[in-house]
């Protein structure tokens, strides 16, 4: 590198400079930065001085250690003053990092010298940032889990065994031709040595279809498999069957994890929990059975576990990736156990395994069980007298990393945060299509009780108005009210992920569950923002909305928020008929200016004229 390559940037251009009386939560500001802005180190201040910085490395490093606390890094290379030589001599020493600030002698940030990073290295960066928040996520889980079940627990690492060369360029071949006509990309022959024994003449191409076939069923965010008897799959009540369960059985061993813990490419006599059943016949504990709460691919196959109904009788095994199992975890874990070494037993791993480690054959199954068998029995769990125990599920609902994901960069990118100090806050969910005197009524009485209040608005595009219109009109009809936030609702507020049936209220005869969309708001939105409140309008037609109302009320106060459902206010001379979106749209129909005011306020009104040239 040369002088020639490096630059000045002084501070009033930086967009990577903070002060930490305006930072709620570091880990989160610096994430988002990270994630959205191409600097890879943030500098935090107060008063003016330089408090400390950290880097892109740092908050990677915070999310792999497992620990809870993060704070600035106050020991740092830094530069007097503007010295080209001197960066390019530390660059040279630390090529890791690609800036290094400039700080004055009374310990004032005058700005950072760089150069420019090569564009793939710093996407590198952002994948692996975001993996290691991922990971410290799930680990968070495990450990609510373990920490929350009455039942014992038994975790299993998936190391990654030696793989030749060879094999994982088989493996790579068989990803690269996998096809309609290619099942896994592997020819008959290689399905032949794969089933080896157990190998029937059609065998893939039912199992093919069979996986095809197989449909999950997502409710309240936790996913089942639907009931399906087939040749080579069966599903009952969202358990793949496992053969031979004793029909006396009393006591449960619950297996959870992604495709090799189904047995995806395995009928169902060739899975870990049926070789797992028969090995505990066999030696007489008949009192047990074995339920596989498997499926295929990561996203959703942990969840269930968290709305399982377990007793402390019960026994559940848990297999995760490495770089989620936490390093330390409650008393309920009586195992923790790496099986690796099974997985290097075998001579040819592409003979065994389809494409990857979690896609394997019955041989490998057959393994998997009696390694786990001597594990279960050396922990003497099984042996364990029973107690009478009521059987509970830590919650009903799940919300997976996807959403938490989603939040951590939807609060950032509309500077939504925690206020602090003792202001109350609430919420209020609009679609405003258009906004009226109604709305505003809604928002003013709500400002009685809360000194912040957040306004969601329905982003969705199902309504009569446009998304952006109803946005604009909510804006300019609170821009004179003190302590209002105005964001979009997202993905996930009153959305057709969560709440499908409120865009179609005119075809609904029965309203189904809305939980989801409330559980998301208590346990995510509220908690995230502080949210004490929640405000609604009274519902005295509208059969969907009041049973929304009816759901938040019986939910959130589980959360810790309070529903306060408001009167709405009536149109002078119309028969004191409720003010009402709908009558706002058939007087902009009519063209009828005179009850156009009634409704609206005025700068709904200007808004409209502007658009609609009233």
């Amino acid at each position: 590198m040369s002088v020639e390559e490096v630059y000045f940037i002084p501070r009033e251009n930086m967009t990577s400079v903070y002060n930490s009386e305006d930072i709620m939560d570091l880990s989160e500001k610096a994430y988002f930065h990270f994630m959205n802005y191409e600097e890879e180190i943030l500098y935090i201040l107060e008063e003016e001085n330089v408090k400390g910085l950290l880097s892109i490395g740092d908050l990677e490093r915070f999310y792999n250690d497992d620990v809870n606390c993060f704070e600035v890094n106050q020991k740092y290379t830094f530069l007097n003053s503007v010295d080209y030589d001197e960066a390019v001599k530390f660059f040279g020493r630390v090529r890791s990092v690609n800036e290094i600030p400039v700080i004055s002698a009374n310990n004032r940030l005058e700005g950072i010298i760089r150069y420019k990073k090569a564009e793939e290295l710093r996407k590198l960066q952002r994948r692996t940032l975001q993996e290691a928040k991922k990971n410290k996520w799930y680990r968070n889980e495990i450990r609510r889990f373990i920490s929350s079940t009455k039942a014992k627990v038994l975790l299993y690492a998936h190391h990654t065994p030696s793989v030749r060369y060879e094999e994982y360029e088989i493996w790579k071949k068989r990803q690269r031709n996998e096809s309609d006509v290619k099942w896994k990309g592997m020819e008959e022959d290689e399905w032949k040595i794969f089933w080896g024994s157990e190998y029937e003449d059609g065998i893939a191409d039912a199992m093919e279809k069979e996986v095809k076939l197989s449909n999950l069923v997502v409710s309240n965010g936790i996913a089942a498999f639907s009931d399906r008897n087939g040749r080579c799959y069966q599903f009952i009540d969202g358990y793949r069957v496992t053969k031979n369960n004793p029909v006396a059985a009393e006591r449960n061993i619950f297996m959870f994890g992604p495709c090799i813990v189904l047995g995806g490419y395995c009928k169902d006599e060739q899975t870990i929990e049926t070789y797992l059943q028969d090995l505990l016949i066999r030696d007489g504990y008949i009192e047990w059975k074995v339920l596989n709460r498997g499926l295929f691919g990561p996203e959703y196959c942990y969840h269930s576990m968290f709305a399982e109904k377990l007793t402390e009788n019960d026994i559940v095994i848990i297999w995760y990736e490495e770089k989620w199992l936490p390093k330390k975890a409650a008393r309920q874990l009586i195992f923790q156990g790496d099986l690796t070494d099974v997985f290097d037993s075998f001579p040819s791993l592409a003979d065994y395994f389809v494409d990857s480690t979690w896609h394997c054959n019955y041989l490998v199954n057959q393994r998997l069980a009696q390694r786990m068998y001597g594990d279960l029995c050396a922990t003497g769990a099984l042996d364990a007298p029973k107690r009478i125990s009521i059987p509970e599920r830590i919650q009903n609902y799940y919300i997976g990393w996807d959403i938490w994901k989603y939040f951590s960069q939807y609060f950032e990118q509309y500077k939504l945060y925690k206020r602090t100090g003792d202001g109350k806050s609430g919420a209020i969910v609009m679609n405003c299509n258009p906004f009226t005197k109604g709305h505003r009524y809604l928002i003013e009485q709500a400002l009685k009780t809360v000194e912040n209040l957040y306004i969601f608005v329905v982003e969705e595009d199902k309504s009569y108005f446009k998304f952006q219109d109803r946005l604009e009109m909510v804006r300019r009809g609170v821009s004179d009210l003190a302590g209002v936030h105005v964001a979009p609702s997202g993905r996930y507020i009153i959305s057709q992920h969560t709440f499908a049936q409120y865009f179609e209220k005119d075809q609904i005869e029965r309203v189904d569950s809305m939980d989801y969309d409330v559980y998301i708001f208590g346990e995510v939105v509220a908690a995230g923002l502080g949210i004490q409140y929640r405000f609604v309008g009274e519902e005295p037609l509208d059969q969907v909305t009041r049973a929304y109302n009816d759901t938040l009320k019986r939910i959130l106060p589980d959360f810790g928020v309070m529903v306060i459902e408001i009167p709405r206010i009536t149109v002078e001379k119309c028969g004191q008929e409720v003010v009402s979106a709908t009558l706002v749209r058939k007087a902009l129909q009519e063209k009828d200016m005179y009850m156009l005011e009634k409704l609206c306020p005025e700068s709904t009104i200007t808004y409209l004229k502007e658009q609609r040239n009233l």
